[in-house]
């Protein structure tokens, strides 16, 4: 039998009452029948997570080097999920180590003008580990509502 791809990265809230979970992005549903679903359903919530990831992602980050980016998470044993477009990787990035980049171009990305506008004082090559964090959480506070609007709306 086929291994049945899923966006879990091993981290679920929805054991701590959460109706989406932080990690993957799907409603506690969609992650209870999971391996029952159809596959095009299942085609549709990854490219649904893959999307709104990209989206929030782009509002705080522009990628200059997929490859550097894909390095630096190999190189720190980051769990993400392979087959979403590098920004979605980014979300996985920070939530292991935003407390800990200094700089994020060593990482092939940049902060965007809007980003920027966070922290008066965040220069070009200096990241301040705080601000990554309120990125993140910014970052997932935007998937998540989007997500559980778009559930709704479908319900």
């Amino acid at each position: 039998m086929a291994r049945i791809e899923s966006p879990c990265i091993g981290i679920c809230s929805t054991t701590l009452g959460d109706q989406i979970c932080r990690g993957c992005k799907r409603h506690s549903d969609e992650i209870l029948n999971w391996g029952r679903s159809e596959a095009q359903a299942r085609e549709s919530v990854m490219q649904r997570i893959e999307q709104l990831t990209i989206n929030a992602v782009s509002v705080y980050f522009q990628l200059l080097d997929k490859d550097q980016l894909h390095l630096q998470l190999e190189l720190h044993r980051i769990r993400y999920t392979k087959r979403f477009a590098p920004q979605c990787w980014v979300v996985d990035l920070l939530r292991v180590g935003a407390s800990r980049i200094q700089d994020i171009e060593a990482y092939g990305l940049t902060l965007t003008d809007h980003a920027r506008g966070l922290s008066p004082d965040t220069g070009r090559h200096n990241t301040s580990s705080r601000l990554l964090e309120i990125i993140y959480q910014k970052i997932n506070r935007t998937i998540l509502e989007e997500t559980d609007r778009l559930i709704c709306e479908k319900s």
